[in-house]
């Protein structure tokens, strides 16, 4: 596990993070078929990025990637989970065989965290957290505000 405070440059994360704090950024409920058994009783909202982003989004996203050495992506979303929610159970974000790695950098400072069986993990913002794909984990949702965290999970070089 690697923890790596001030992970982007701080124009590079303000521009990113005042996009998906707009007011007319969009929110997704999760309640699609198929979701892993862990979302189905949680309160929180995603939005999962694709290729149809805007060419600002598409170089911010892209400049996260290089920096982490990713050749490959399977995903990559934001998290807001509002304060007081449920928290998660145990989970792997991804069930694969191939060797991948998870990022998760969080958007803003509260008192949530990612838990990991033997190590907790701060919501400070600009602060990535970059782990084996298999290594379980949960989110802890906050009691002061919302928690808003990017995660991004792909093979690296």
């Amino acid at each position: 596990m690697q923890i790596s405070p001030n992970f982007l440059k701080h124009y590079t994360f303000t521009e990113f993070k005042n996009i998906v704090t707009a007011k007319n950024f969009r929110w997704y409920f999760p309640q699609s078929e198929g979701e892993p058994e862990q979302y189905s009783n949680l309160l929180y909202y995603d939005h999962q990025f694709s290729d149809d982003v805007t060419p600002k989004l598409k170089r911010l996203l892209s400049t996260m990637c290089i920096q982490l050495g990713a050749i490959a992506v399977f995903r990559i979303k934001v998290n807001a989970t509002p304060k007081n929610a449920p928290q998660q159970g145990w989970h792997n974000d991804l069930k694969i065989s191939t060797p991948s790695k998870t990022c998760v950098l969080y958007l803003n400072d509260n008192d949530g965290y990612t838990e990991f069986r033997e190590d907790v993990v701060n919501s400070v913002e600009n602060t990535a957290v970059i782990f084996d794909t298999n290594l379980e984990h949960r989110g802890v949702p906050s009691t002061d505000t919302r928690r808003l965290v990017l995660n991004i999970n792909y093979f690296e070089k």
